[in-house]
């Protein structure tokens, strides 16, 4: 949700980070709800799956009625932070939340349509950030947010069937997959995500964009890597504590925020 307010230029803006404050806590509230009862929905494959098991609801560490009932406190926090917004941003959210229901009750049965609705998801809330603080939406936005959730739910398919013993069990959809298949579509979506990111570079008015392009393809290259030497996939968030992919995601994004705020002539009117 933030990359919006940061390619808008409205990174120094302080009534749009209000705003947009006000819009990831309404997201939050309403993904959290969704994750609740998506393990509910999940409770049999999540106890047999090795890592899911541990889940407060899988364990039984959480009632269902509980979990179920602060889910349901959380949809009303996040709708209500939401209206404060306007319309247009609560129809966003409302999209989300219908979505996310689909997906526990049905989608999640469907496969390849599995991945695309987590990726989906994705752009829902690059989309949000964007509405929250009302600027203009750019489709390299959609379509680079879209690519990159496409890429990360890949790679996490691919390390849930490594992993399971019986995919029946863990989750039904598995069965569908293959190693061969996930690894080819992982490779395809890559090379479409680094083009779609050239070609966005490409595009600024400022060629200086392209810069950034080595982080990218980097970033791209690690992450690749990382798939098949550990079990990063499984957990995407494991990729904040990788130090060579953190250092790479701030590189990228000094430089992109300097080509994009044009600090380096900045820097030239103060020295003068």
């Amino acid at each position: 949700m933030v990359l919006g307010i940061v390619f808008s230029k409205n990174l120094l803006n302080l009534g749009a980070w209000i705003e947009l404050l006000v819009g990831v806590a309404a997201f939050t509230a309403i993904a959290g709800a969704a994750y609740i009862f998506n393990d509910v929905s999940d409770l049999e494959e999540d106890r047999n799956h090795p890592e899911k098991r541990h889940r407060p609801i899988a364990s039984g560490q959480v009632s269902v009625p509980i979990a179920v009932a602060f889910g349901g406190s959380l949809v009303v926090a996040g709708l209500v932070a939401a209206y404060s917004l306007g319309p247009l941003f609560l129809a966003v959210l409302g999209v989300y939340l219908a979505q996310n229901a689909l997906y526990s009750l049905y989608l999640k049965h469907v496969v390849f349509v599995d991945i695309l609705v987590v990726a989906i998801g994705f752009v829902l809330r690059a989309v949000a950030g964007v509405v929250a603080i009302g600027v203009f939406l750019s489709p390299w936005l959609i379509v680079s947010t879209f690519l990159l959730a496409l890429v990360l739910a890949l790679g996490k398919r691919r390390s849930e069937l490594e992993l399971a013993t019986d995919p029946r069990d863990t989750r039904v959809v598995l069965d569908a997959y293959s190693e061969g298949n996930l690894d080819q579509l992982l490779v395809m979506t890559m090379a479409t995500l680094l083009m779609a990111y050239s070609l966005y570079s490409f595009s600024r008015t400022s060629h200086t964009m392209m810069l950034t392009l080595p982080f990218a393809f980097f970033g791209a290259f690690r992450y690749h890597h990382l798939v098949y030497t550990t079990d990063i996939a499984g957990r995407p968030e494991y990729l904040l504590t990788d130090r060579p992919s953190i250092l790479n995601l701030f590189l990228w994004g000094l430089t992109a925020a300097g080509v994009l705020y044009n600090v380096p002539a900045l820097v030239v009117q103060v020295i003068r």
